[in-house]
């Protein structure tokens, strides 16, 4: 095994792991991936890779096929197997050639098939669809660290803040109005109390009473016990009018205390109609915004259906679907969807005539139908075509979970010629190959289901 990085150093350049028991086919594979600017470390069996892969991360992985010992399909599936190395991108680098092989290395977990035969422009090709190469490669670990940074800012941070704020709003405003109340009662208390006070203190007493009080004769009662009941019965009256005055004063008191406790269960009312109010509306707004998110899912799902047929001669997930689902990945990351992305491919049963050894082609249109030397293909063979990608599209569907953080799953599925959307003629006679295939091509398609992962409070 050559030299390679250690795991813990950070590299500036990227690095490809080539595995292979032949040194000719290692080094012709080197030199080309280090045209492109990589550092290349090679193994010469599947055994000496995984032992490579428990300390170091190549970027990339080019695994032979036929090798002693560990084989390379064996060797892809120990590497998925494992959740430390499962993420990384792994290429065919093989002789094998057919669609049957392709499929078998795909299923396996394997993002391609390169021949050993490859030319610099095919190779350059995989390295830019696997983002190893070219800008796309340089702003990668930017948008994910853009990603994560929008994940974990919540859903909706502006419906939480708002719904915060309008709550401390309303607390504040109701302390306030307790806390004026109460300070006018108090003050009314302070009040009352100290006129009290002022109307029961005795006034000083200016008057001297006269030491020598002539008595007159005859006078039963003594000059000073008069002066002493005339005091009492003064103070008397002062009391009984004091006493009167407190009542009165109470009663008031009371009356002002009806009348506060009234106005701080209005104000309580108001202010619970209120809160409700502001609750409703939040509400109102919450449910808009998830009627907005159905309606953009639905609008996204709509646009990419729209476009589901494919040609009779085209891979159904090809380079075309690939742009376009690009883009859709692009609009569900901005609208915050986060779940399954459903692939289903059907099949049509087209009107074909033999042009060679299992191959056809299609017909004129005037041709009989009932002439054709095919009507489609059996159930497995349609399943197994509709199953059919370009390497650039199972690139994308490989590296997009960890692309968008685990937001976007893909789950692919070929229904074959199982489910057709228009029902065929019941008998060929008398019919055109050419009416035959046009129903043949609505049922060839591409139809994409979008499952969120749970229906969310928005």
């Amino acid at each position: 095994m050559s030299a390679c990085h250690p795991s813990g150093e950070p590299r500036l350049r990227k690095t490809a792991l080539i595995v292979d028991d032949s040194k000719s086919a290692r080094v012709v594979l080197k030199r080309l991936l280090e045209s492109h600017d990589l550092d290349v470390d090679t193994a010469e069996s599947a055994e000496a890779a995984l032992e490579y892969l428990t300390e170091h991360r190549p970027d990339v992985v080019f695994m032979d096929h036929l090798m002693p010992g560990m084989d390379g399909f064996e060797a892809v599936t120990a590497i998925k197997s494992n959740p430390d190395t499962a993420t990384i991108p792994i290429m065919m680098y093989t002789s094998q050639e057919g669609e049957l092989y392709v499929g078998q290395a795909r299923a396996l977990g394997a993002v391609g098939v390169l021949p050993k035969q490859v030319e610099p422009v095919e190779v350059s090709k995989v390295l830019r669809s696997l983002r190893v190469i070219g800008d796309e490669a340089e702003r990668r670990n930017v948008a994910v660290d853009s990603d994560t940074a929008t994940a974990n800012s919540g859903e909706y941070p502006g419906i939480e803040r708002l719904d915060k704020d309008l709550r401390t709003l309303i607390q504040d405003l109701f302390d306030q109005q307790r806390a004026v109340l109460r300070r006018d009662l108090l003050d009314s208390y302070e009040v009352i109390a100290s006129r009290v006070a002022d109307e029961i203190r005795p006034a000083p007493d200016t008057d001297t009473i006269p030491e020598e009080i002539d008595e007159e004769p005859g006078d039963d009662i003594p000059a000073r016990l008069k002066i002493a009941i005339a005091i009492l019965s003064a103070l008397v009256f002062v009391f009984a009018s004091l006493y009167w005055i407190r009542e009165q004063s109470w009663q008031d008191v009371q009356q002002e205390n009806a009348m506060l406790r009234n106005a701080i269960a209005q104000e309580n009312n108001s202010n619970a109609a209120g809160a409700s109010e502001i609750q409703k509306r939040i509400d109102e707004y919450r449910n808009s915004l998830g009627s907005a998110y159905s309606v953009a899912l639905a609008s996204i799902e709509w646009g990419v259906n729209q476009a589901a047929p494919y040609g009779f001669d085209e891979i159904p997930l090809g380079d075309k679907r690939l742009a376009l689902f690009e883009d859709m990945s692009a609009r569900l990351l901005e609208i915050g969807f986060s779940g399954l992305v459903r692939v289903e491919t059907h099949v049509g049963d087209f009107c074909m005539i033999a042009i060679g050894p299992d191959e056809y082609t299609l017909p004129p249109e005037g041709f009989a139908a009932d002439q054709c030397d095919s009507i489609g293909f059996g159930p497995s063979e349609s399943a197994q075509l509709g199953l059919r990608q370009s390497v650039a599209f199972a690139n994308f569907v490989n590296v997009s979970w960890a692309q968008t953080q685990g937001r976007i799953r893909f789950e692919i599925a070929s229904l074959g010629n199982a489910e057709p959307a228009l029902p065929y003629p019941a008998s060929l006679a008398g019919l055109s190959a050419g009416s035959w295939n046009k129903i043949s091509a609505v049922n060839n398609r591409v139809l994409v289901s979008l499952v969120a992962d749970s229906v969310r409070d928005r």
